[in-house]
């Protein structure tokens, strides 16, 4: 009789923590990223250097030391090169910026900022990304 109502018990404490368990591996709240530019943002300049300064719009939780990439994308939307790469401020803020290479021609590439996905919290930061902004002709 003690045998089964130890059996019982383990049993009852192995089905808990499963529950547990998988509530923890599903992960918390999945809460988006948008990537945005700061007015003026990004800047090039004569000699190929790109500037890119904006924020990301998420959960607080989700802004604190993100990381985030300047990637160079190609006519079809593929990253060729990554130019910088940083972690965002206390408020979401970056400043990134990168030397495009010199075979780029222009009007066919552009470049965009990507927040890296990342669990913060209770939360699951999703990954985001800015708009394409051309790379104009030097």
């Amino acid at each position: 009789m003690r045998a089964g109502r130890l059996i019982a018990v383990l049993a009852v404490a192995v089905l808990g923590l499963g529950l547990f368990s998988a509530g923890a591996l599903a992960g918390g709240k999945k809460k988006a990223t948008n990537v945005i530019y700061f007015s003026g943002s990004p800047k090039f300049n004569n000699g190929g250097k790109v500037t890119v300064k904006g924020a990301l719009n998420t959960v607080k939780t989700c802004r604190i030391a993100r990381a985030v990439r300047l990637q160079l994308l190609d006519s079809t939307g593929v990253v060729t090169s990554t130019l910088d790469g940083k972690t965002t401020d206390s408020n979401g803020n970056f400043s990134l910026s990168g030397q495009l290479p010199n075979n780029v021609p222009a009007g066919t590439n552009s470049v965009r900022v990507k927040a890296l996905k990342e669990t913060a919290g209770k939360f699951v930061c999703k990954a985001g990304v800015s708009t394409p902004a051309p790379v104009p002709a030097t």
